[in-house]
């Protein structure tokens, strides 16, 4: 009687649907085990059982194993429960149970499809690609399923991935929903604090790794996940410039579900492709938001900026990437000189820099420059509260709130005569085709109520632009007007306050500056409303 050195194999997939107890590592083996008792000779000598991987990618560890084995001769019969638990992918699983075992002497056993190739006859020979066809087929369906299944999911806002993203946690109550992890947040929340403040990505993770913060992924570990990263490159992860930088661009700190980013052509190709971003599912305020938005737009505006820190220096100088010239409209850079036992800082055109003849040296020193600016930003502000005041004196007229609802009904009443003007003119076909107007006057009548759609359409436009004005610019208190209170009247000027009031700084030749505020628009419009409406009723009337 030939002996046979076989090796068990098994294999179990959630991702292929594998669900029925019977499939389990437990049952597989204890059926191998008994099927081997029954037969005298077949002899056990190695097993190796997969759990959680698909049987579309032979890429298994222990798969990999037992073909080891075969080749180096140490086993000479495979068995298995059923062909589904070898592969899934019918081409490939003919390769070897056709091709290699074959050459190689291997007999190949799957004891509930009733196949052994020591046994092999015309049916045998026909069920083997039927079955592994069917496989295929059977994963095929799953991995369509479930795709669709996650997309439902994604477009519902509902979170999908294994773990969290760093500051947030899975509900114990919903896995599909993410909660604010306090400890994790503080650390995100102080990231963008810093970054804000004028530290670089790289000094930032190097200040958490002082302070002995767990990056991200040590973070998870303590908190008994079996986080893996690709970005892994030690035994233990620190913080780096490019966790810091991921952080920093992540909606998902605004309430902002972005889902979908990497797919795979299909379920048998496995390898990652990044879908560009108009594919991605976004969905908005699916979760507390740890991060505000002016901090977010605050933190990725500066990201933009060519912001590079000084040698030996955590945070960038507070000017840095706020300067331009006013002429060429280029970068200012920052220069030290060293006189008679004193230093001096002072920045200059960086396009004279390079080219003499193409722009003049527009030099100013640090110390004026920073003297002009708080004066500005002062002055800006102390407008800015004087504006607000005058608004809360406009708005406690009794006519201003009926001009603000007289706006309102206009709008819904130009709103009305567009729904009008339209259903006539879509009826105008219908009547043509009745024979109840002539096709001159079809045309005609067409042209007069199309021209008339579109001057109401003008006249909404320009309605709901006033509404909005009014209501966005020019209400007292508005956010605009309270982001410029908060600082009040300043004694010094730091990177924050900058990078919160300012857009940019135009520095013209003979030291004269330009200061673009934010919010220049919402000014605008705020002032000339309050101009408007004191020509028309002066304040001291109102009072």
């Amino acid at each position: 009687m030939e002996l046979f050195y076989c090796y068990a194999y098994g294999r179990l997939s959630k991702e292929d649907g594998d669900k029925i107890e019977s499939d389990s590592i437990k049952n597989q083996r204890d059926l191998i085990h008994s099927y081997i008792g029954q037969h005298p000779e077949l002899k056990l000598v190695m097993e190796g059982y997969d759990d959680g991987y698909t049987g579309t990618n032979f890429e298994r560890p222990y798969f990999k194993e037992m073909l080891e084995a075969v080749k180096e001769q140490k086993v000479n019969c495979v068995i298995v429960k059923d062909l589904s638990r070898f592969g899934r992918e019918y081409i490939e699983a003919g390769r070897y149970i056709e091709k290699l075992f074959p050459a190689l002497g291997v007999r190949f056993i799957a004891i509930n499809d009733g196949y052994d190739t020591a046994y092999l006859d015309a049916s045998s020979s026909l069920i083997l690609p039927f079955k592994n066809l069917i496989n295929d087929s059977y994963c095929r369906d799953t991995s369509i399923k479930v795709r669709s299944h996650f997309d439902v999911k994604r477009r519902n806002g509902e979170f999908i991935g294994s773990f969290a993203a760093y500051g947030y946690s899975k509900d114990p109550e919903n896995k599909n929903r993410l909660v604010v992890d306090p400890e994790a947040a503080d650390v995100v929340r102080e990231i963008f604090a810093r970054r804000i403040s004028g530290m670089s990505c790289q000094a930032i993770a190097d200040e958490l790794n002082t302070l002995g913060v767990p990056s991200p992924m040590e973070y998870k570990r303590s908190r008994g996940m079996k986080y893996k990263s690709g970005y892994r490159v030690h035994n233990k992860t620190r913080w780096s410039a490019t966790a810091v930088r991921r952080i920093l661009q992540n909606e998902v700190y605004l309430g902002v579900m972005e889902q979908g980013k990497r797919t795979t052509p299909n379920y048998k190709v496995k390898t990652v492709v990044y879908r560009p971003p108009e594919e991605w599912m976004r969905v908005e305020d699916t979760h507390e938001a740890i991060i505000s938005r002016e901090d977010f737009d605050l933190a990725a505006r500066l990201m933009r900026t060519d912001t590079r820190t000084a040698p030996g220096k955590k945070a960038v100088h507070p000017f840095a990437g706020l300067l331009c010239c006013g002429d060429c409209k280029g970068g200012m850079v920052r220069k030290t000189t060293y006189y008679d036992g004193k230093t001096y800082h002072y920045y200059g055109c960086i396009t004279h820099r390079s080219d003499t003849a193409a722009c003049s040296p527009h030099t100013i020193s640090e110390a004026k420059l920073e003297q002009a600016v708080l004066e500005g930003v002062n002055l800006h502000t102390r407008t800015v509260i004087e504006l607000n005041g005058a608004l809360e004196a406009i708005a406690r007229r009794p006519l201003q709130k009926v001009a603000a609802e007289k706006l309102d009904k206009r709008l819904e009443a130009l709103r009305q005569e567009l729904v009008a003007k339209q259903d006539i003119r879509d009826s105008l076909y219908r009547r043509y085709a009745s024979g109840e107007v002539s096709r001159a006057d079809f045309h005609e009548f067409k042209r007069i109520f199309t021209r008339d759609c579109e001057e109401v359409e003008r006249a909404i436009e320009a309605q709901q632009q006033e509404l909005d004005r009014m209501l966005e610019s020019c209400t007292p208190d508005s956010p605009w007007i309270q982001h410029f209170k908060q600082f009040g009247q300043l004694e010094t000027l730091n990177r924050e306050v900058l990078v919160r009031l300012v857009e940019r700084i135009l520095v013209y030749e003979g030291g004269r500056i330009e200061i673009v505020f934010r919010y220049q628009e919402q000014f605008a419009n705020a002032m000339i409303f309050a101009s408007e409406e004191t020509a028309r009723q002066p304040l001291r009337e109102a009072v």
